[in-house]
């Protein structure tokens, strides 16, 4: 059976480094019919140069504007999808892969016509052996998120795959057929959420999403925010409001809208969380739903 063919859309922005040796650990990789597009979201025309220079054999993508994660991976899917991509898989730039990696997601989507979209256990860079997330649940009731697995170790946890609501964006593998379907990562929300109502979506349309426990990649980011300050504490904060507007039923949406602000005091008198979270939070209640808001993203990217 001929293998299926994977593009792998990687997205950089001003970490040529880490561009770097993510795509070196994809040379090693025990699969054969794959391409690679890095797609380039940063501002300075020399990051584009350099790219083009270090790694010239792949197809390298300069966004004309930085849109956020989602636009960004949706030209590289875009170009996937009109040059003959069976599966496409979403890497983040600060992650380094095992070489089996895709083989094994390859292997499980093929066997299953039921699952859409499957990615793998996400593990510590520093520390390889701890755990990042193997997949996550979501309440549309609190917008609330649960890590399967987080900080525990990989040796000596389930090594089963196991069906979840959403697979973190640093990774997860997706049929052809889920795009043309449910169309492309919602571009709406710039940072935070938007794969995560992209598996939703998927869900909603009957299709099934794995963790492939035996797949293995390392992730330099935080599966955490550790600063309450900048563009990650606002997005976070604010598009939890929006994915639950657009995802969420009168029902969820009424519990959602008592439950958030209570969790808000909560978090500021007991975690000494600045007041301006209140600020992010109605931000979302009055964003526009279908729209990224340039000027609040300027306000952050100077």
């Amino acid at each position: 059976m001929n293998e299926p063919k994977v593009f792998i859309i990687i997205l950089n922005y001003n970490t040529i480094n880490d561009t770097l040796e993510c795509i070196k650990s994809l040379k090693n990789i025990h699969y054969s019919n794959y391409e690679i597009v890095v797609v380039d979201n940063s501002e300075a025309i020399d990051c584009y140069n350099s790219l083009k220079l270090k790694f010239s054999e792949y197809k390298i993508i300069r966004a004309d504007q930085n849109l956020g994660y989602a636009n960004g991976n949706n030209i590289g899917i875009k170009y996937a999808l009109d040059n003959g991509a069976d599966y496409i898989c979403v890497l983040n730039n600060d992650v380094v892969v095992e070489e089996d990696f895709l083989s094994k997601i390859v292997k499980v989507l093929n066997a299953n016509k039921c699952v859409g979209i499957a990615g793998p256990c996400i593990c510590e860079y520093k520390d390889k052996s701890k755990v990042q997330c193997a997949g996550a649940n979501i309440s549309l009731y609190t917008g609330l998120t649960k890590r399967i697995g987080m900080g525990v170790t990989y040796d000596n946890s389930n090594k089963g795959n196991s069906t979840v609501d959403f697979l973190g964006g640093a990774c997860f593998v997706c049929k052809r057929e889920v795009f043309e379907k449910i169309g492309l990562i919602p571009e709406n929300y710039f940072l935070f959420f938007e794969e995560t109502e992209f598996c939703i979506r998927a869900q909603k349309n009957g299709y099934k999403l794995l963790c492939v426990y035996e797949s293995k990649v390392y992730h330099k980011g935080s599966a955490t925010i550790s600063k309450f300050g900048g563009l990650s504490y606002y997005f976070l904060n604010r598009n939890r409001v929006v994915f639950i507007k657009r995802n969420s039923n009168a029902i969820q949406k009424l519990v959602f809208s008592i439950y958030i602000f209570i969790e808000a005091i909560g978090r500021i008198i007991i975690r000494k969380e600045p007041k301006q979270l209140i600020k992010n939070l109605i931000c979302g209640f009055k964003a526009d739903i279908n729209l990224v808001d340039l000027k609040e993203i300027s306000y952050f990217i100077k």
